[in-house]
């Protein structure tokens, strides 16, 4: 805990305690309260100057015209609907309009097989010759380009894509129903998700129905190029991304090794930054399922190793994913995780759990004897004070995804979020999106507004989006040289979009 923030909380108690015993008047210490409230969250201590203050009054009417709406009427009030309730109306907001067009720095957690919005999905990779469909023992559906019943364990016989679209008697009701496979999206989701363990099923099926899919090299191109499009479009630079290496194939039944994906996904990022060169590119975190054997985890560490020799500036990072409920403690992974090379990081999901005392919270405890880079998540942190004094300590940022973490059944209310406490006390945060393309959305902006919306208090604004911008660059892998170009895009961008929102272009 730093000594500015100790000696901010002594000064509040000082003044409560002067205000009861008669000293200051009640107005002026419940204003000095306020005011050192303010000073500690997110953004507190960033000063403005003249055109940014302009700009946040514009921003702020729009937010307190929406949270006044929504606070006499719950039906519209978004930030504190879940997600799929309020998704129409966040899409009519001005303020998502406002953070459309902010430069947003860089996303830092999130996975590539569910980065690109359902919708192109299903309007392009659902439409390549070949594409096949069968289902599991389970009735889920599995996709792929090739034939392998084993790998994909189908329980019915493969049906191509296309025949399938051309007997329907309406492709169109087709193509919404085949979309259902790979988006999470409901109107009732209190009745298709009463639990998590039936939205996490739904979730987990829905990696299997389009994984192998996406290993097929035509659509592993077109997909790689949407994902960094998706971003671009939405203001993001930058990006670090989620991904697990496992072998490509073409049409022909030919497989390629991992290699060949480095090599793949660097030609894609050098082909789309000579496009778009203010995009800044990706680096990747090589991530692999915590529900397998210890030995799975110890040959995909060893994988990611030879990989990230390789392409030491690329292949920054490693990560166990999947739902921590379920899977196996990162505990139980210490001895194969031994022996991290000394330029690479762990970037740890850790805390998406709502216990409390059990091995999942305790992952964050590991998490952090690992020395992780950042905290994947971190929903449970707020329950652990030693270890949140040692997240701030440490400056080890917490990826904050909170649509993710409504959506996957951790809170049902986004304003009781743990990350308004992070915000509150100014943790190192950083706002992310994790799955998008699962939930119908595109790029960070939807997570930012509920960022601003929900987990922020209501009277602040543009300063707190600043910092969460800033956060983003400052809390990634970039290099020295990296950050500071980095850096300098961000400050012109930013400049840009405040000259944009005075001039009326934005609204």
């Amino acid at each position: 805990m730093s000594v500015s923030y100790l000696v901010t909380i002594a000064s509040i108690l000082h003044l409560l305690s002067y205000a009861h015993c008669g000293f200051i008047s009640y107005e002026d210490a419940r204003k000095a309260v306020i005011q050192a409230e303010d000073l500690l969250i997110t953004g507190g201590r960033i000063h403005l100057n003249a055109k940014e203050d302009r700009a946040n009054d514009i921003f702020m009417r729009y937010k307190l015209d929406e949270l006044g709406a929504g606070f006499y009427d719950s039906d519209v009030n978004t930030a504190g609907l879940h997600f799929f309730k309020g998704k129409k109306l966040v899409e009519q907001s001005q303020v998502l309009k406002f953070l459309k067009r902010m430069p947003k720095g860089a996303i830092l957690h999130l996975h590539n097989t569910a980065s690109v919005s359902s919708e192109w999905v299903v309007r392009n990779i659902s439409y390549m010759p070949g594409l096949l469909r069968c289902t599991n023992k389970d009735g889920s559906s599995i996709m792929s380009f090739r034939r392998a019943p084993l790998e994909h364990g189908c329980a019915s016989q493969y049906v191509r894509v296309s025949d399938e679209r051309a007997r329907s008697i309406n492709p169109a009701a087709y193509d919404r129903n085949f979309e259902k496979l790979i988006n999470l999206y409901t109107p009732v989701p209190e009745y298709d998700y009463p639990t998590i363990k039936h939205v996490w099923r739904k979730f987990q099926n829905m990696f299997s129905a389009i994984n192998d899919v996406l290993r097929y090299l035509p659509a592993f191109r077109a997909y790689s190029w949407r994902m960094l499009e998706e971003m671009y479009e939405d203001n993001v630079m930058y990006a670090e991304v989620r991904m697990d290496f496992k072998e490509l194939y073409d049409y022909s039944g030919r497989t390629f090794p991992p290699e060949r994906t480095v090599r793949e996904i660097l030609a894609i990022v050098e082909s789309f930054r000579r496009q778009y060169p203010s995009f800044l590119g990706i680096k990747v975190i090589f991530s692999t399922h915590r529900d397998v054997e210890r030995t799975r985890v110890f040959e995909n560490f060893e994988k990611f190793k030879n990989l990230h020799t390789d392409h030491p500036e690329f292949i920054v990072g490693f990560d166990l994913v999947g739902q921590e409920d379920r899977g196996k403690p990162l505990h139980n992974f210490i001895s194969e995780l031994a022996n991290l090379p000394i330029s690479a990081k762990y970037f740890f999901h850790a805390g998406e759990t709502n216990w409390y005392g059990a091995s999942t919270d305790f992952n964050l405890l590991d998490a952090l004897l690992l020395n992780t880079t950042r905290i994947g998540h971190g929903y449970a942190l707020l329950k652990h004070p030693v270890l949140w004094n040692a997240v701030k300590k440490r400056d080890v940022a917490i990826e904050v995804s909170p649509i993710s973490n409504q959506v996957l059944h951790l809170v049902a209310d986004l304003r009781n979020h743990p990350g308004s406490f992070y915000m509150s006390q100014n943790l190192p945060m950083v706002i992310c999106n994790d799955d998008p393309g699962f939930w119908g959305t595109k790029g960070l902006s939807y997570d930012f507004y509920y960022a601003i919306m929900s987990l922020a208090p209501n009277h602040v604004g543009l300063k707190t989006l600043k910092s969460l911008v800033w956060n983003s660059i400052r809390y990634s892998v970039l290099d020295k040289g990296e950050r500071r170009t980095a850096f300098e895009n961000l400050e012109r961008a930013w400049d840009q979009f405040i000259s944009d929102v005075l001039q009326g272009k934005v609204f």
